[in-house]
């Protein structure tokens, strides 16, 4: 669900989890044209020097939510993002996209709901980025990849045709994986890895 500027202006979204990651994605919201951003945070008491308005506790968004026209997880961690969405899945149906203006999505790829696309990012034709997932920034996804849900593309990460990466899984920043390559669920990826075999569900690769 891919939102123009025009679609909305003087929209507000209330944004689940104001740690660092919140920060980057407040200000792609801020980007996109709302006109206001409302976090929400179960540490909110601990939040130093963010940049917007933290409202309380993910609580309070359970009951304020429906001032709001749209929503997103702003959860760096796969699990605990994972965690947040199966809470409120009930609201789904205003569970936004939060995209960089910068990056280059081709209209061939599809792109479902809760996804962050950070700046420079390129996605090719083909591609598929399930529920959840973040795609960092300056990762570049070649054609026809699979991106599971709440899997998380670190910076730089370059993705060949034709990868799968599966459900929940972390590839370190500036890894690259090559054509036609599966990496399994719930893997954890090193900084810097090269991929050139098959990796199985549940595992720590570095290479």
């Amino acid at each position: 669900m891919i939102l123009k500027n025009s679609v909305i202006k003087k929209k507000n979204i209330a944004i689940l989890g104001a740690g660092g990651h919140g920060k980057v994605i407040g200000d792609i919201a801020f980007l996109n044209g709302f006109s206001k951003i409302d976090f929400f945070d179960d540490n909110y008491l601990d939040v130093k020097n963010f940049p917007f308005k933290v409202i309380g506790k993910l609580d309070e968004f359970e009951k304020l939510h429906h001032k709001y026209s749209f929503w997103f997880i702003s959860i760096g961690d796969n699990l605990v993002r994972k965690k947040i969405f199966l809470r409120f899945r009930k609201l789904k149906k205003n569970l936004i996209n939060l995209i960089h203006p910068s990056s280059i999505i081709s209209q061939f790829s599809k792109i479902d709901r809760g996804v962050s696309i950070m700046p420079n990012v390129v996605i090719n034709a083909g591609s598929k980025i399930k529920t959840g997932a973040i795609i960092n920034s300056s990762a570049s996804i070649d054609h026809d990849c699979n991106i599971g849900e709440f899997a998380h593309i670190a910076p730089n990460v370059t993705l060949c045709g034709d990868v799968l990466i599966g459900n929940d899984t972390l590839v370190g920043a500036g890894s690259t994986v090559h054509p036609g390559i599966k990496v399994g669920k719930n893997v954890k990826v090193g900084i810097g890895s090269k991929i050139f075999r098959n990796v199985k569900n549940k595992s720590i690769y570095k290479e």
